[in-house]
């Protein structure tokens, strides 16, 4: 038997027999102590326990099997509790990466959808705003046709007794002299101003229709400054002159006055009386 047994053994005689020398004890009798008990009780105590010893060790095997089971029990939970474990970590994974995929497609869809409304948006604003456009490009055609139209109809009267020579309408006095100033006055109760010519060309048109060795004043002089010609009509210099062979001469103080005359022109005296040529206004 082993060492662990035998003293297993010992320890419950010994408390088998302190139990029953106490109840002898309670009961009066008398008790013979044992001093060895190993050698005193021998083979009868022996035998006498052996059914004990022997029910222990049998149910000492089954107590280390169940152990045993109840271990191996144990361990295939905790093996199935793992597997469980990486189950639902596996899923959850698929879980994450599916609603990720999901939300995904969901921002994908939802930027989609406001990306063409907004361009459905922008469409219709700018049709809205080539309407409105097209709108005022139509009004300012009509109103530039009408400002066409006004200008039409707004075109000064030519004054009676004007006639067109060249590009411009003239008047010229034949039969009645007047100083510059007073042919002035008569041109502008006319409805125009007294001539100034403008180029060489409008010149030779209007010499043809003089009558020969007639002077005809015009509005032209250097009032204001001797030598600066300016023109009556504009207040700005005269824009052409065609002087006769040494004019501009100042025989006295008073010729500060231009005149025409046989294909020329000349300085007379403004006080002096000439016929006179009157333009209509521009």
């Amino acid at each position: 038997m082993p060492k662990s047994t035998n003293v297993f053994f010992y320890v419950f005689v010994a408390m088998v027999l302190n139990v029953s020398l106490a109840i002898l004890k309670e009961s009066g009798r008398n008790v013979c102590l044992l001093q060895d008990p190993p050698n005193q009780c021998g083979e009868f105590c022996l035998s006498a326990l052996m059914p004990l010893i022997d029910h222990i060790a049998k149910h000492q095997d089954q107590w280390k099997t169940c152990d045993n089971v109840k271990l191996n029990e144990t361990q295939a939970k905790l093996d199935r509790i793992e597997g469980q474990q990486t189950a639902i970590k596996v899923q959850i994974e698929k879980q994450e990466t599916s609603l990720k995929e999901s939300w995904k497609k969901i921002i994908s869809e939802n930027f989609q959808a406001s990306r063409e409304k907004m361009e459905v948006q922008l469409q219709a604003r700018q049709m809205k705003m080539e309407g409105k456009l097209s709108a005022i490009q139509e009004t300012l055609t009509s109103i530039k046709m009408s400002l066409e139209t006004l200008k039409l109809n707004t075109k000064k009267t030519i004054p009676c007794k004007f006639e067109q020579i060249g590009s411009r309408y003239f008047y010229i006095e034949d039969n009645q002299k007047q100083n510059w100033t007073s042919a002035i006055t008569t041109c502008n109760q006319m409805g125009g101003q007294l001539a100034t010519i403008q180029n060489e060309r409008e010149f030779n048109a209007i010499s043809g229709k003089l009558l020969p060795d007639f002077s005809y004043m015009l509005g032209i002089s250097d009032l204001a400054k001797k030598g600066v010609f300016i023109s009556e009509s504009s207040g700005k210099s005269a824009p052409f002159l065609k002087w006769k062979p040494g004019e501009p001469d100042y025989a006295h103080p008073d010729q500060r006055c231009v005149a025409m005359h046989n294909g020329g022109m000349w300085v007379d005296g403004c006080t002096a009386f000439h016929n006179f040529i009157c333009q209509a206004e521009d």
